[in-house]
């Protein structure tokens, strides 16, 4: 209640206009498949979504149920007060309200520095899916209901999320101004109590804009639509244009997929309208337009050897950039050289840059070396923010699924980056101690909340590379837990469980621990440490056990059907073997599924499909679930979407390993 009042009040500022209900209710639902639902006044949730108990939960709980809440009370303005005409601009509703929950949360705690996280989560998963030619437009044709099921997807919320950000950032370039405000302000009150389409927000935009930048020659109606009628995305290429100027152009971004139909055909041919805001050695902050079909020209000199120019200040535009060598050679001289400005940088254009170099090397446009090279330049910066940190670690973790095919290979890169984790332990290990441990920074004093979660993912993210202490640590910790019945720490529950049964070879004693751990689930009451046990049990390197624990799924006395899907998709799924033992199970019990599972199962259903289906990334898998769905594409239902994306994720990996697979191998030698 106290987290409501405060976002809600936040919101009222926003938006211009106040709450007009009287109160709102809160209700969590035990076996509920969305994560939440807007209802005006009455918002249903998960109870993991809105249910935070300050002993037992852990932090990463206690924020997701403050996202999520302010999710929905943006929903109140955007999509209650306001809603859209018809489901074909869903993403006005999904989109905004996920660009407004991060305000929502930053205005609730603002200590944790929560708008950090911002690029990381939404503007990275939207660049992610929409690489690929089985992406859609943010805005698109809506006739049946399989196509409404389809729009609840990341092109939605964060994609949505990501140019609302964009927009943010050309309304308002210097972050001094609040125009971008003030049209959705005008937005709302001239729509209240009715209908809008994605037009009509654009017309204020617009409005506002045009007063500030008159005779700018940019209307932002054109502007939108480049962003929200095509899918994908630009990346754009800096290069030497003539001996004083740099030149910048635009090409369309894609991984991998083709469009065998034909109805992939874009009304703007994949050109659009480009916010681009850049620095160079002089430290001031432009922002110019690189139109469709033209090039933006930049004086630049070129006799200054300390000249560089960088794009895309603070990450906020939604593109990717390409820099040639040589332009790429001034601005690591800029960021790593003697006198290095990397520190300084903003913490989502850190976590951007190195997002979106190895989104490029994914796509074949920068060779494995240019990756590699940058992560040992970021990790030379002592203070280095927990966001960019933790991209580095997705990085890593991506090549080794990637590779996790060659079970050697796999086990050689993990030794080759061993050593920073081993010393990575060693500053945090007093935290990861049954007996006489530093106790972890209360997230409620400044600055703190990172910290701590910056203690918490080192301490996980050292076991998974194979830390000895570390994982001696985790598997004294599971000893006391079962034997004394003690209370692990909360943050670091699910590293000490995870740790424990990803342990190989499996043993007959981790089968029996793996069967007590299947009781403690069963027994809790608690959904949220129902999530943190069924994460855990997914990882055991175990044919028998993980066929057993997808059968369980099946069974509604022992798995809630809420959370069925999600364990069968994203739990078991962790792993090679899991992923083996998941597609079979699929094959197998596909009537079963689509008939019994998927109706009602909206969210779960393309989480399922998903999550099973598109980490694979070798021929015959393709091939084998290509042959399997072929007969069965009319009952993929809402799933259609996911498995579309699945094929091309799938031809994506498999051209991956076969453009870096020896660049991995070279560097583990």
């Amino acid at each position: 209640a106290v987290v409501s009042s405060g976002i809600n009040a936040e919101y009222g500022e926003f938006y211009g206009t106040k709450f007009p209900l009287q109160k709102i209710d809160s209700v969590a639902v035990p076996d509920f498949s969305a994560g939440a639902m807007e209802n005006w006044g009455l918002i249903l949730y998960r109870e993991t979504a809105l249910l935070y108990n300050t002993v037992n939960d852990t932090i990463n709980t206690k924020s997701r149920v403050n996202t999520v809440v302010s999710h929905e009370l943006a929903h109140q303005w955007f999509g209650n007060l306001v809603t859209m005409k018809w489901w074909n601009d869903l993403w006005l509703n999904e989109g905004f309200a996920s660009y407004v929950e991060w305000i929502g949360t930053d205005a609730s705690e603002p200590h944790w520095n929560y708008l950090d996280f911002q690029t990381y989560s939404d503007k990275s998963a939207a660049l992610s899916i929409d690489s690929y030619m089985s992406s859609r437009p943010t805005s698109v044709g809506v006739e049946k209901p399989d196509d409404i099921a389809a729009q609840f997807d990341s092109i939605s919320y964060s994609k949505g999320a990501a140019i609302l950000r964009q927009a943010k950032m050309f309304m308002d370039p210097d972050g001094t101004t609040d125009y971008f405000e003030e049209a959705i302000k005008n937005y709302i009150n001239v729509h209240r109590y009715g209908n809008a389409v994605q037009m009509d927000l654009y017309g204020e935009l617009d409005q506002v804009y045009q007063r500030v930048h008159p005779g700018s020659g940019v209307s932002i109606k054109d502007v939108m639509s480049t962003w929200t009628l095509q899918m994908n995305f630009p990346v754009l290429k800096v290069s030497r244009f003539d001996e004083d100027h740099v030149g910048v152009s635009q090409d369309r971004f894609l991984i991998a997929g083709e469009d065998s139909s034909g109805d992939k055909v874009s009304p703007y041919s994949y050109q659009w309208y480009v916010p681009v805001k850049y620095t160079k050695k002089d430290g001031e902050a432009t922002l110019e337009w690189l139109k469709p079909h033209s090039h933006l020209i930049i004086p630049f000199n070129f006799s200054d050897p300390e000249e560089f120019i960088r794009l895309n200040l603070n990450s906020d535009g939604y593109y990717v950039v390409d820099y040639s060598f040589d332009m790429t050679s001034r601005l690591n001289d800029e960021l790593f050289g003697p006198t290095p400005n990397w520190p300084l940088l903003d913490t989502s254009e850190k976590q951007g840059m190195i997002f979106d170099t190895f989104l490029m090397i994914s796509s074949g446009m920068k060779p494995m070396s240019v990756g590699l090279e940058l992560l040992g330049n970021v990790l030379e910066d002592t203070t280095l923010p927990l966001v960019p940190w933790k991209e580095v670690h997705r990085q890593l973790a991506m090549v080794g699924r990637q590779i996790s095919g060659d079970s050697t290979l796999n086990a050689e890169w993990k030794a080759k980056w061993k050593p920073y984790y081993e010393a990575l332990y060693e500053t945090y290990k007093d935290y990861f101690k049954v007996t006489g441990a530093t106790p972890l920074p209360d997230d409620n004093a400044p600055g703190a909340f990172q910290e701590r979660q910056k203690i918490i993912f080192a301490i996980s993210t050292a076991c998974q590379f194979d830390v000895a202490g570390c994982i001696t640590a985790a598997k004294q910790f599971f000893q006391k837990y079962k034997d004394d019945n003690y209370q692990l720490p909360t943050d670091f529950k699910s590293t000490i469980l995870k740790t424990v049964m990803s342990q190989e070879p499996v043993t007959d004693q981790l089968k029996t621990d793996w069967e007590w751990l299947w009781g403690k689930y069963l027994a809790s009451p608690s959904a949220a440490e129902q999530q943190i046990l069924y994460y855990a049990l997914g990882l055991i390197q175990d044919n028998s056990t993980l066929i057993k624990f997808s059968e369980y799924c099946l069974n509604e006395t022992l798995v809630r059907p809420s959370d069925a899907l999600y364990i069968m998709g994203r739990s078991i799924t962790q792993t090679k073997l899991g992923r083996d033992v998941s597609l079979k199970f699929l094959m197998d019990n596909w009537t079963y599924l689509h008939n019994e599972r998927f109706a009602g199962a909206l969210f779960a259903v393309d989480a399922y499909v998903f999550g099973v289906l598109a980490k694979f990334s070798d021929q015959e898998s393709y091939d084998k679930i290509k042959d399997f769905f072929t007969p069965r594409y009319d009952t993929l239902g809402p799933g259609t979407a996911a498995y579309e994306s699945s094929l091309q994720s799938i031809q994506g990996n498999i051209a991956w390993l076969s453009k870096h697979g020896q660049a991995i191998r070279d560097y583990v030698e």
